[in-house]
C-alpha cells in the first residue's frame, strides 16, 4: 500500500552487547596479527637457514608437507572436540603458545630433522586452535554481523603475513638466522597473551555427544560439496617457502638477498653468502654442446634433489 511505512530492524551498535567491534573481536584480531607476524618472519628465513645447514631442497618439501598434513588432521579432530568442550579458551591459548614456542626453537636446530620436529609441533598447535577460535568468534557477535568480525580477524592475519617477511629482511641485515628465529618468540607469546587477556568466552550449551564418524556423517550435503572443493584446491597448492628458496637462488646467486639489496654485511649475511656459494658449487652440465665444454648451470642438482 502506498504511504505504508516499512518496518526495519534496529541496527546493532558497533561496540554494544549486540555489536561486532567488542573486546573479543579486537583481541582475536591482535592475536592473529602477532601470531602471523612471528611465524611468517620465521618462514621467510627458513629456506636459507636450511641451506646453511646443508639440507637438500627435498627436506623443505618434507617439512612443509608433514606440518601441513598434521595441521589438517588436527583441525578435523579439534572441531569435534571443541563442540563437546565446556571451555575452549584454554585449548586455544595453548595452541598459540605451542606455535610460538616451536617456531622460535628453530634457532636451536642443528639439522633439518630438528626443524621438522619443531615445525610439526608448531603446526599441530596451529591446527588445534583454529576451529575453536573461529567457533568462539562466531559466538561473540550477532549472527548478522559475523562477516565483519571475521573480516577484522582475517585483516589482522593478513597484515601479519605481509609485515612478517618485511621484518625478516630487516632482521637478517643485523642478526644471525638463529637470533632471528629466537626473536620470533616475542610476537608468538604476545599473541597468546592477547587471547588470554582480551578474549571473553561466552557461556554455551553442550550439544548431544556423537561419535566422531557419526558427526561427520551428519554434515549437510552442501557443506560436504564445499569440502570437496577445498580439498581439490589444497591438493594443487604447495609450500610458498619453496618459492622463497627458488627466488633467493635466482635473484641473488652469488651475494645472497641481503648483500644484493645493498645492505651492510652482517653475520647472517656471511651465512647467506656461504649458503648461496654452496648452491653454485652443486652443478650439472647443461644440454647444449657449447655449455658442455665448461659452462654449467648453478644449483640445479640441489634444487632437484
Amino acid at each position: 500500500m502506498m504511504g505504508a511505512k516499512r518496518k526495519t530492524e534496529p541496527s546493532p551498535s558497533v561496540g554494544g552487547r549486540d555489536g561486532w567491534l567488542n573486546r573479543t573481536v579486537l583481541g582475536m584480531g591482535l592475536t592473529s596479527f602477532f601470531s602471523d607476524l612471528g611465524h611468517e618472519t620465521a618462514s621467510a628465513v627458513l629456506p636459507l637457514f636450511l641451506a646453511s645447514l646443508g639440507a637438500p631442497a627435498a627436506a623443505l618439501g618434507v617439512i612443509e608437507g608433514v606440518s601441513d598434513g598434521l595441521s589438517s588432521l588436527a583441525k578435523l579432530g579439534a572441531g569435534w572436540i571443541g563442540d563437546r568442550a565446556l571451555h575452549r579458551k584454554p585449548i586455544v591459548v595453548g595452541g598459540y603458545l605451542l606455535t610460538g614456542a616451536a617456531t622460535g626453537f628453530f634457532g636451536l636446530a642443528t639439522t633439518w630433522s630438528h626443524v621438522l620436529v619443531s615445525r610439526a609441533i608448531g603446526w599441530l598447535g596451529r591446527g588445534v586452535r583454529g576451529p575453536l577460535r573461529d567457533a568462539m568468534l562466531a559466538d561473540a557477535v550477532d549472527p548478522r554481523l559475523r562477516g565483519r568480525a571475521f573480516g577484522l580477524e582475517r585483516a589482522g592475519d593478513t597484515l601479519g603475513a605481509v609485515l612478517g617477511p618485511a621484518a625478516a629482511l630487516w632482521l637478517i641485515s643485523t642478526l644471525t638466522f638463529r637470533q632471528t628465529f629466537l626473536l620470533t618468540l616475542v610476537p608468538g607469546l604476545v599473541a597468546a597473551l592477547c587471547f588470554a587477556i582480551l578474549v571473553k568466552e561466552h557461556g554455551r550449551t553442550l550439544i548431544r555427544p556423537r561419535r566422531f564418524w557419526e558427526a561427520l556423517d551428519a554434515l549437510p550435503p552442501g557443506f560436504r560439496l564445499f569440502l570437496v572443493a577445498v580439498g581439490l584446491f589444497g591438493a594443487g597448492d604447495f609450500a610458498h617457502t619453496l618459492l622463497i628458496l627458488r627466488a633467493s637462488q635466482a635473484l641473488a646467486p652469488s651475494l645472497g638477498p641481503v648483500m644484493a639489496g645493498g645492505r651492510r654485511p652482517s653475520p647472517c649475511t656471511r651465512s647467506i653468502t656461504r649458503s648461496t656459494q654452496r648452491l653454485r658449487s652443486l652443478r650439472v652440465p647443461s644440454a647444449t654442446a657449447s655449455e658442455s665444454e665448461g659452462s654449467w648451470r648453478p644449483g640445479t642438482s640441489w634444487l632437484r634433489s
